[in-house]
């Protein structure tokens, strides 16, 4: 089973949908098209490299969330936002998406961890770029 049948949009909010935007899109924002295949392209991925990659100090996020008071996800694997962004809806707006593996660990604000969680939260721009991207625990819906 491929990757592309284990993964499950459970909530959507699309702010616009007139105009497709992402990966394999008309690129419509200032610039340069960003770099969608590369899980470094700090044009479309930049606040997941900075706060939520799988590359940061577990302490680093262990601490923004005691003094935010917000759990911070982190992912294991570049590769999985690379493809939530591919899979994803091609709107701008906010998703929370469940791959039915895990693909990141969360830090709570009482020190806890939670690990192996399958879900994450995802908003991306009015030009397709990630405005944020992380797991989470699970979603704050009434449906799982």
């Amino acid at each position: 089973m491929s990757d592309l049948t284990i993964i499950e949009i459970v909530e959507a909010d699309i702010i616009d949908s007139t105009i497709k935007v992402g990966s394999g899109c008309e690129w419509r924002g200032k610039g340069k098209e960003p770099q969608w295949n590369n899980p470094k392209s700090t044009k479309a991925y930049d606040h997941i490299i900075r706060h939520h990659g799988a590359k940061l100090n577990p302490t680093n996020l262990q601490g923004r969330a005691s003094s935010t008071k917000k759990d911070q996800g982190q992912w294991l694997n570049d590769q999985d936002w690379l493809q939530a962004e591919k899979l994803m809806p091609k709107y701008y707006g906010y998703y929370i998406i469940k791959f039915n593996r895990p693909i990141g660990r969360v830090y709570h604000d009482d020190g806890r961890i939670s690990e192996n969680v399958v879900y994450a939260e995802i908003g991306r721009n009015s030009d397709g770029t990630i405005k944020y991207a992380y797991p989470i625990v699970e979603p704050k819906t009434n449906y799982k």
